[in-house]
């Protein structure tokens, strides 16, 4: 299995605040104060953020993979750090879709055991253009990112995942504190697709949940919680049982003011394949933690 094969599930839940936060609040987690419980609120995806304006993201992942395939075993743990100056280029704001937007990487790394390696955009500015609702990659200065790079493909896949619209995963109605929702199974799948990787819609089961509501600055915000199972293909691997739980902080409104998220997925499974006229059994898993935090760039 691919890594951005394996990671796609989980871009989705980074993509639920990266198209709209920029500015954070100082308050420590203690000076949030819930709401009356009895208070319903209506929740926004987050809207685009504007042109002109930038945010600094750091994102952390982990990702651990284990692949049995016959008599051959698999095992890697594999860290990826992020770190970088998004600013929206073109917009259209009234359809709330970005049409071209930077990168200034800062940071770009993988860490496996002991070996920490520079991705080919570490340091270096990627543009990110709409082009037919896909969206194409290049860098500023040379060399020019090779589009067959592995590390390129991974990221291009992030960016057209990160930009796909996400208001499948919020509630129609208003919700109190403690509120649940469930999400329309074929809107999700959407979110999950990525290259060699297949998610049977019928599947599905997607619940969100309202844990607090509390105020910072003169926003209303709330923590939001997610649970969905699925099952899926990945390549010519069948029958794998995805579960992904994540937790997101952002403002109920949808307004761009800053944003913090987390989530993992797991996958596994297990099933034989015919290959040169034999069968061989495979036995897959996978983890993925992901962490991102979100603030205005000065």
């Amino acid at each position: 299995m691919r890594p951005y094969v394996l990671c796609a599930a989980a871009l989705f839940v980074v993509a639920l605040v990266i198209a709209g936060p920029t500015r954070a609040d100082d308050k420590k987690p203690d000076d949030k104060k819930p709401a009356a419980d009895d208070k319903e609120y209506t929740i926004k995806a987050p809207s685009i953020l504007p042109k002109g304006k930038s945010i600094k993201v750091t994102e952390k992942t982990t990702r651990k993979e284990a692949v049995k395939f016959g008599d051959v075993n698999m095992n890697k743990e594999k860290k990826v750090r992020f770190v970088y100056v998004e600013k929206t280029l073109d917009a259209d704001e009234k359809e709330n879709k970005r049409k071209k937007f930077s990168r200034a990487y800062e940071e770009a790394k993988e860490v496996e055991g002991d070996e920490s390696t520079k991705l080919p955009y570490h340091g270096r500015t990627v543009i990110a253009e709409s082009s037919d609702d896909k969206w194409e990659l290049s860098a500023e200065g040379k060399p020019a990112l090779e589009s067959d790079d592995m590390a390129v493909k991974e990221l291009a896949e992030r960016i057209n995942q990160s930009e796909r619209r996400q208001e499948a995963l919020y509630p129609k109605k208003a919700v109190a504190v403690g509120g649940k929702w469930t999400m329309d199974s074929k809107e999700v799948a959407k979110l999950f697709e990525g290259p060699g990787l297949k998610v049977d819609a019928g599947t599905i089961k997607g619940e969100g949940k309202l844990l607090k509501v509390y105020k910072k600055g003169d926003k209303q915000w709330g923590t939001i919680e997610y649970a969905i199972t699925f099952e899926a293909s990945i390549q010519v691997f069948k029958g794998i049982k995805g579960e992904l739980k994540a937790t997101v902080d952002q403002p109920l409104d949808g307004s761009p003011t800053g944003a913090k998220a987390s989530s993992r997925i797991k996958l596994s499974g297990k099933g034989d394949l015919e290959f040169n006229c034999m069968k061989i059994n495979y036995d897959i898993s996978a983890d993925v933690s992901t962490e991102g935090e979100f603030a205005e760039a000065k």
